[in-house]
């Protein structure tokens, strides 16, 4: 028989491993929809700020808008600008369509269970092209922006989807099965 004193509380180990793990209500009790919530929260402020900074690319982000006061020659740079310009652009919708992704899978694995699967399988993809993305968006658009912060968010986005691979994995386990007529 257990006493309270002897009784370990498994939700306040320190070690790695502590089980049963926390219960999920929804969600946002997901670890891999919090750290892609935050990795698309810390892209999209440091891809803002550098627009702040880059009126030429932030310029074609607004449309009818000129940029005054900006002596640069854009002859040169046309097909460079275009470049910057996808590449903000799909780094944006893929970050912040990543936590919206989990979400969706979340949900649909309750009610159609491949569909559930396949959405999840679709975060992962879009975690793999965000390390393109990333990568790209610090070599040709020359933000200035440190290299730490680039290598921490890459190293994030490799986790959360090793992570999501391990959900998907553990939701197969609870597929149900067809029934053989």
């Amino acid at each position: 028989m257990y006493t309270p004193n002897q009784r370990q509380n498994f939700y306040d180990r320190k070690d790695a491993g502590a089980y049963p793990k926390r219960p999920l209500h929804s969600f946002q009790d997901l670890e891999v929809y919090q750290k892609t919530l935050e990795c698309s929260v810390l892209v999209a402020k440091r891809v803002d700020e550098w627009l702040c900074v880059e009126p030429v690319v932030k310029a074609k982000f607004q449309r009818g808008k000129k940029v005054r006061g900006d002596v640069r020659s854009t002859a040169g740079n046309i097909g460079s600008e275009t470049a910057k310009e996808l590449i903000i652009k799909n780094l944006l919708a893929c970050t912040l369509a990543i936590p919206h992704q989990v979400a969706e899978a979340h949900s649909l694995r309750f009610g159609d269970h491949t569909a559930g699967i396949a959405a999840i399988e679709k975060a992962m993809l879009n975690c793999n092209k965000m390390v393109v993305y990333l990568e790209q968006f610090r070599d040709i658009c020359e933000s200035g922006i440190e290299w730490d912060f680039f290598d921490d968010v890459i190293k994030k986005y490799l986790y959360v989807r090793r992570k999501m691979l391990h959900l998907e994995q553990s939701w197969k386990k609870f597929m149900p099965q067809k029934e053989n007529p």
